[in-house]
Formats: structure tokens, sequence, C-alpha cells
């Protein structure tokens, strides 16, 4: 059985390969950008394809494997992947499988936050109060501060041009500063205790399967980045489950996905913040917790039974290399880190059999600090 992998090579696409490897298929790594060698040090790649972006990827991609071998699942692991793959469906169907949606809507109009806000409050849940800026000089009148701004389409912005703002002093400077985008979603800030982010998988029938939900305990960067460290629990809020289920119904979306929202200190209610139209990086977690989601994906392209267990692995878990950085730059204390290490099931990269791309992570950062390692692009 072959599978394939798309994105970049980073985190989320060695958890892939993971998963599907310890499922039996022997998994092939299309990858671009920037050359970090995980995707080399697992275990489970039988190959490696790459290309300058995600376009020329899904070209090659296009042109290999024999035509008898499909279909194939292909899984994205970053929107640009998806979105590639979505521009190139009718070329692609016959031979692979992959997300994709069957509702009014494409892959890339669902990438706009502004898109995503207003379906989301049509499927019951609370979004905070927005307003998109392209003109990046002239601030709207009638901003309530602290605001946050954040790129409009994901794919083509970065976690760093998300920022807090507290006055308009503040804002004119940050978007003077972006790097990436210059679309912006401008956006009510919730003062937030903790955020939550619920992954699950719609499937061709019309159903949605949501097992558990992680709560983003501590964060790097603080406030705007990716998780540290987070609890697994198991999903029995229905405020939580119907608003989901009705979105991912609404968009007629076939495929892996996560809904991030945010808990108000305020008002004690969960907003919405996004919806990922593919894999998330912290499915590693959720199969460690028991739920095999990528899996269940793959089955049900496939036209296979889909099989999972309820979560049995329950608990407190690290994404290490944030958790590290955060012990660098002070976030957090050596002895916060090690009571954090003590009471963890598991680590976001530790896979039995498959340890090199997690010791990797780690003799990357050194090397780079120390002046060894110069990163080169695919």
């Amino acid at each position: 059985m072959i599978a394939v992998v798309l994105g970049n090579d980073h985190t989320n696409s060695v958890g892939v390969i993971q998963t599907l490897g310890l499922a039996g298929y022997d998994v092939y790594a299309f990858v671009w950008g920037r050359n970090n060698g995980f995707v080399k040090s697992c275990h489970f790649t039988k190959g490696i394809v790459s290309g300058k972006n995600a376009e020329v990827c899904v070209l090659k991609l296009k042109e290999s494997f024999p035509q008898d071998k499909g279909p194939i699942p292909v899984i994205a692991c970053c929107d640009s992947a998806a979105l590639s793959l979505e521009l190139h469906k009718d070329e692609l169907k016959n031979k692979f499988a992959f997300e994709y949606v069957k509702g009014k809507f494409s892959l890339s109009e669902l990438s706009e936050k502004t898109l995503q806000v207003e379906l989301a409050s049509n499927a019951g849940f609370r979004v905070p109060r927005s307003c998109v800026m392209t003109d990046l000089e002239t601030v709207p009148t009638d901003v309530n501060y602290p605001c946050l701004i954040k790129p409009l389409v994901s794919c083509l912005g970065a976690k760093s041009d998300i920022r807090i703002c507290k006055n308009e002093v503040e804002l004119l400077n940050n978007l003077a500063s972006l790097r990436f985008t210059k679309k912006i979603l401008l956006q009510q800030y919730i003062e937030r205790d903790y955020e939550i982010s619920v992954l699950g998988c719609g499937l061709s029938n019309g159903g949605c399967i949501i097992p558990c939900v992680e709560y983003k305990l501590t964060l790097y960067p603080k406030k705007v980045g990716l998780e540290c460290t987070a609890i697994i629990q198991p999903l029995n809020d229905k405020t939580i489950i119907e608003p989901i289920t009705r979105l991912i119904e609404a968009i007629g979306y076939v495929g892996v996905f996560s809904v991030e929202m945010m808990h108000s200190k305020e008002d004690d209610n969960f907003y919405f913040t996004e919806i990922n139209l593919r894999n998330d990086g912290a499915n590693s977690f959720i199969r460690k917790a028991g739920v095999d989601l990528i899996n269940c994906h793959v089955s049900d392209l496939l036209g296979k039974n889909i099989s999972y267990n309820n979560p049995s692995q329950l608990g407190y878990y690290i994404w290490e290399m944030h958790h590290f950085q955060s012990l660098l730059s002070k976030d957090i204390s050596v002895r916060q880190w090690l009571s954090d290490i003590r009471k963890s099931k598991g680590f976001l990269l530790s896979c039995n059999n498959d340890m090199k791309p997690f010791y990797k992570q780690f003799t990357n950062l050194f090397k780079q600090r120390l002046g060894l390692l110069k990163y080169e692009d695919y």
C-alpha cells in the first residue's frame, strides 16, 4: 500500500508519515521550502520528491506512480498543499484521493478568514467582531482596543504576522512592519485564559468524527504562538460539537480538520478563531491518545470500513521543541520544565522505533546557535 504526504519539511509532515507508516503504508513525501532534515530522518519515509513550491510538487505527483497503483491517498500538511491539490483535482482524481469540499465554496474561498467567520456565526458559534484591512495606513474609526491583527489568508502570511495592539500607535506600527502579508483581518481581542483545538474528520457520507479536544495550556511565543503543553480530553460538550458538525456539513468538507477556539475570561464563553481544512500537527497527540483520525480519513477516501477506538490515553502532552524554546526564552523555569516532562504522557514527535526526528529538531537548534548549520531550500 502506498500513501503520499504533501507539505513542508516539518513536524506536521513527520507526524503523518509516522501515523501512516505504523498502519503499514509505504509513505512517500513530496516536500518544498526549507530542508530541515526531519522527513529524511524519519524511519517510515520510503522516498522524497522535492520542488520549489507546492505547485511544482503537485505537478511532479501527477507524473509519479503507475496508474494501476491507485487510488493513492494524499494527505495535505499545510494550507498551500491543500489548495494546490484542489487546483489540480481534475488531473489527479483518477490516480489519487485527497480531502475535498462538495458544497458551493472551494477550499480557496474557505481559506479566507472573513468567510470562515460568517459561516461559523451561521453555524451557531460566537465570533469576535472583525473587519478586513487592505489599506494599512488608514485605521478604521471604530476600533476597540486592544485589538488583534492576523493574515486574512493563513498560507499568505505567518504566525509572526499575528499581533496584539493596545492602541492606535501600536496598531499603525505593527501594520507597517508586517513581513509576509498586506491583507489583514482586524479583530476584537478576547482576553482569554486558554485556547482549545477540536480535531476531527469529515466523512464522505456527511457524517463527522469528533472524538476529543486539545486544551492548550501554554503557548510559544506567548499569547499568539503554538502549543507547548496540552491536555487531551474526550469531547462531550454539545455546545461545541453541534456548531462544528453544522459547519462541516454546511461546507461539505471531507477530510481531517481542526477548529480553534478561545475561552473568554470575561463572559465564560468560547469564541471561534478559525478552522483548518487540512491535517493539524496536533493529530500526533490525538493518535497517541488512542484515536487515529488520519487512517479514518484514508479508509473513508478508499471506500473501506471506518473503525476507531475511543481515546484511551488521555492526559498531558508536550510539543517538545516549543516547550524547550519556552525554557530558553525564560518563559518557564527549569523546575517547571522538568515538572512538565515528568507528568507528560508523551511528546509530539516521539514514536516507537522512530526517534530520529525527535532528536533531529534539537540537534538542528544547537547547530544553528553555534553557527554550524546553514539551512538550504529544496
